[in-house]
């Protein structure tokens, strides 16, 4: 620039000079020749001084700075799950809310109506089934009763066990045996005689004789109750299984069908129900209506965030960051927090949650997706005197380093990813490579390459 400003200055002189020269009158001899005039001499190029730096050791801290706002810890933006026109908008922006406070809802007149048939017949079919339970509860107490009766009538037929009868009539049997056997001999040893029928052996022998048939007879009757007794007790135990058999058929509970039937209205009413919720807003939790856009009459889409409520009790700070900053932070970092309002007052605070997938943050619903990060305050809203929606701006500390080497940023120069500084050695100038560690706001660590007192030169 300054060449050419020269330049231009030389060649005004010159034309100057001619100009003078055709200025004389025709005829007239020239002037004597005076003296050549001195010519302005270029001016000598102003070089700037670099700024030089010192290498130093202290303490090197680094530090990220955001801006964030004042926010509720509980917030929600809320929406319609279904397209549909406006019917109802039963709030307004700051008006406070209850949890399952309906806040409006769509056109849902058919819906209302389908939900109210599908109840009744809902209602029909818990009737039947009802009923059947309660015939059912009655029939399985008579067949318990029934159960019982026939266990008893069993144990009462073993009660009547003939058995031990047996050895009674044998034994009356074996001695009548004998008696007859006896009144045989007897009898034999006068047979011959004439008058041997009017003789005592003749009317012992038919004593015995009667006798023994009758002992006979109760042996065999007693056998015939002991068979039949068998058979009664085999009767009996097939009637305590009869009974059994009859319970556990009533155990297996209704008629299936008449489960099926109010299951299946169940699941019209629960479905009719999840359509309805789908066209309804209804506050999650007690807080505070931040937003509202809706207005009755008008077409609404669905998923569309219409309305926010939040918890204004609780509150922290909200700051929307970007993936670089957030490598850099973790859940739980201390945090001080200034508020633009009160520049002089610093609030202690934590970094409570980060975006997935730095942090914790981000829900399973749609409806609590959020990718701020939150930082939770130790003083509340009453003692640091601020409001939602208020500015403030965060400082984390992300690494400190004491009794290190260090430069100022503009020392060090980068070229294709190789860090390197200019060192001053007395009248010469050379490159040399750096390694650095923690890089601060207006210090950066020199972990190798130079030593302490080392003079060196800026960009």
């Amino acid at each position: 620039m300054l060449q050419r400003a020269v330049r231009l200055m030389v060649l005004w002189v010159t034309l100057m000079m001619v100009a003078a020269c055709a200025l004389l009158p025709t005829g007239h001899s020239r002037a004597p020749a005076r003296e050549e005039p001195t010519p302005t001499p270029i001016p000598t190029p102003i070089v700037p001084t670099k700024p030089t730096y010192r290498v130093e050791r202290g303490e090197v801290v680094k530090k990220l700075l955001f801006t964030g706002r004042i926010a509720p810890v509980v917030e929600r933006e809320l929406f319609f799950r279904t397209s549909g026109r406006v019917r109802h908008v039963f709030v307004k922006r700051n008006d406070f809310v209850k949890a399952g406070q309906v806040l409006a809802d769509l056109e849902i007149d058919d819906l209302e109506r389908e939900l109210a048939s599908a109840q009744l017949e809902l209602e029909r079919a818990q009737v039947r089934l009802q009923e059947a339970e309660n015939e059912l509860a009655n029939a399985i107490k008579r067949a318990q009763i029934n159960l019982e009766i026939a266990k008893l009538q069993l144990e009462a037929v073993k009660a009547r066990d003939p058995s031990p009868r047996k050895m009674q009539v044998e034994a009356d049997l074996q001695r009548a045996e004998l008696e007859l056997k006896q009144a045989q001999e007897a009898y034999n040893a006068i047979a011959s005689r004439a008058d041997a029928g009017m003789l005592p052996q003749a009317i012992a022998l038919q004593n015995a004789t009667l006798n023994y048939q009758q002992a006979k007879a109760a042996y065999d009757l007693a056998m015939q109750d002991i068979a039949n007794h068998q058979y009664e007790v085999a009767i009996q135990e097939r009637q305590v299984r009869l009974a059994q058999l009859a319970l556990e058929e009533l155990n297996q509970g209704v008629d299936p069908l008449l489960k099926n039937d109010v299951q299946r209205a169940q699941l019209a009413v629960q479905k009719l129900e999840a359509a309805i919720a789908d066209a309804q807003i209804i506050a999650p939790f007690d807080g505070q209506v931040l937003s509202i856009s809706l207005t009755e009459g008008r077409p609404v889409e669905a998923f569309r965030p219409v309305v926010t409520v939040a918890d204004p009790t609780q509150l922290e700070v909200s700051a929307d960051l970007v993936s670089t900053q957030l490598q850099e932070l973790a859940e739980g970092m201390p945090a001080t927090v200034i508020l633009v309002s009160r520049p002089g007052k610093e609030i202690k605070g934590t970094i409570r949650r980060l975006p997935y997938p730095y942090g914790t943050g981000g829900g399973t619903k749609v409806e609590e997706e959020d990718k701020s990060t939150r930082i939770s305050l130790e003083a509340s809203a009453a003692e640091a005197g601020f409001e939602m929606g208020d500015l403030a701006r965060v400082t984390v500390l992300l690494e400190r380093k004491e009794n290190v080497l260090w430069l100022p940023p503009q020392a060090v120069r980068t070229f294709e990813g190789r860090k390197f500084v200019v060192v001053q050695d007395g009248e010469a100038q050379r490159r040399v490579d750096v390694k650095v560690g923690i890089e601060g706001e207006d210090r950066v660590e020199i972990q190798e390459g130079l030593t302490e007192g080392q003079i060196v030169i800026g960009q």
